[in-house]
């Protein structure tokens, strides 16, 4: 005979309540709910997207296609036609037009430097085949041609020198002044500062072939200002 086994002791403790899990599709409300959630904040991203992609290609686009800036030029009035005035033939202007052209024993009247201001007369004489004593020498290139020269400053003191004249050929061969012709009386030299208010007469004298030509004046240093033609 065999024996059961014993019986358990009563279990006086009550099961707690436990929630069911529910197992399958939810409920068709809810679901509902959500579908048009989504819906929703995906058509509010897409319109927002689509917003923002108009505004850059206007700023893209309308910067490119835009006409370009050009700066305005500002139109100047015709100025007045200026009428310079009549510039007198002497000066330091002779130096840049050429030489003035002027007759043997013609005054001229020049502009110098530093306020100077001088009439410069020259003369030039009959030519000489010899000098006019036994001391003279004969002349190298046939003749000798006495100048008079006269020099009245009229202001500043102007730097003015005998040698500073020559006798010019027309083929532009130049001839200095020389000595040895005995002929003259107020033979000499200019000082080369002259005194405003006084007048300075010399007489130099050329070794030439024949009186065909120009005496030049060479002022300040190295510029013909004044020619006196011979003939």
């Amino acid at each position: 005979m065999t024996k059961e086994p014993p019986a358990l002791p009563p279990d006086d403790t009550v099961p707690a309540q436990v929630k069911p899990v529910v197992i399958g599709r939810p409920r068709a409300g809810l679901s509902r709910r959500l579908v048009t959630a989504y819906f929703a904040g995906g058509l509010a991203l897409l319109l927002a997207g689509t917003i923002a992609v108009f505004y850059l290609a206007a700023d893209v686009y309308g910067g490119a296609t835009s006409p370009p800036v050009t700066a305005s030029r500002k139109v100047q009035p015709p100025r007045s036609a200026i009428t310079p005035a009549p510039v007198e033939p002497s000066g330091p202007l002779l130096e840049r037009i050429g030489p003035q052209r002027l007759a043997n024993g013609e005054k001229f009247v020049i502009s110098g430097e530093r306020g100077a201001k001088f009439e410069v007369t020259v003369r030039a004489r009959k030519l000489r085949k010899s000098g006019c004593d036994g001391y003279a020498r004969k002349p190298e290139h046939g003749a000798y041609l006495p100048t008079e020269l006269r020099v009245k400053v009229l202001a500043g003191e102007p730097d003015v020198s005998d040698y500073a004249f020559r006798f010019q050929q027309p083929d532009g061969t130049r001839f200095n002044s020389v000595y040895g012709s005995s002929c003259e009386k107020n033979y000499g030299a200019f000082v080369r500062r002259l005194v405003a208010g006084r007048t300075y007469r010399t007489t130099i004298v050329f070794d030439v072939p024949n009186a065909g030509g120009d005496i030049i004046f060479v002022y300040p240093t190295i510029d013909v200002i004044a020619t006196w033609h011979l003939g």
